[in-house]
């Protein structure tokens, strides 16, 4: 989780409903986008920019 440490803190501005994949994106103040969704039986999450 270390990745993600530079969102914490980030005012959120918008939390998308789920896409087709049934993942969750979540826009932060700074332009990041962080998309999370449950695959086999983890949690996967991508943040844009890295």
């Amino acid at each position: 989780m270390a990745k993600y440490d530079g969102l914490l803190g980030q005012p959120l501005l918008e939390v998308e409903e789920p896409d087709k994949e049934g993942g969750i994106t979540f826009i932060f103040k700074d332009n990041r986008f962080l998309f999370v969704k449950a695959e086999g039986g983890s949690i996967q999450a991508v943040s844009i920019p890295e």
